[in-house]
């Protein structure tokens, strides 16, 4: 019972994730299309519309604010497409040692074709042997 409660958390914590991710995103998205000064402008009428008057200190705090969730959105986002990025770099070395390693294990083999520049795989730089899925190493 308890393996099906972690893959119950597992399974809504992407979703949470995506949503974050999204609604950066979104945010961003949205910023883009907005100039520098059409941003002050907004950011101006929100604090005006939370009861802020302009010039006094909580109104400089309320602009500050905002300032400050715009940047950890921006920041949030970076980190999250870092970690994307991360995640398919680490995807894609682990396919490729697979592959490494299936090629050698078909060494001498006829019925697959020595691995050369054509194939899937790619060239192991240390050992300057190239490697694939369906090929085997000399």
């Amino acid at each position: 019972m308890s393996g099906d409660r972690s893959t119950v958390r597992r399974g809504s914590a992407l979703p949470t994730v995506a949503k974050l991710g999204i609604a950066a995103a979104c945010v961003l998205g949205l910023a883009a299309c907005v100039t520098p000064q059409e941003r002050h402008a907004l950011d101006q009428n929100q604090c005006y519309a939370f009861g802020f008057e302009p010039g006094t200190d909580g109104f400089a705090e309320c602009m500050m604010g905002l300032h400050q969730q715009r940047a950890v959105a921006q920041a949030n986002s970076n980190l999250y497409w870092q970690a994307q990025l991360a995640e398919q770099n680490r995807r894609r070395e682990a396919q490729h040692d697979l592959y490494k390693v299936m090629s050698l294990q078909r060494t001498g083999d006829p019925r697959f074709p020595v691995c050369g520049a054509s194939s899937d795989g790619g060239m192991d730089r240390r050992t300057m042997t190239w490697y694939g899925p369906n090929c085997r190493a000399r």
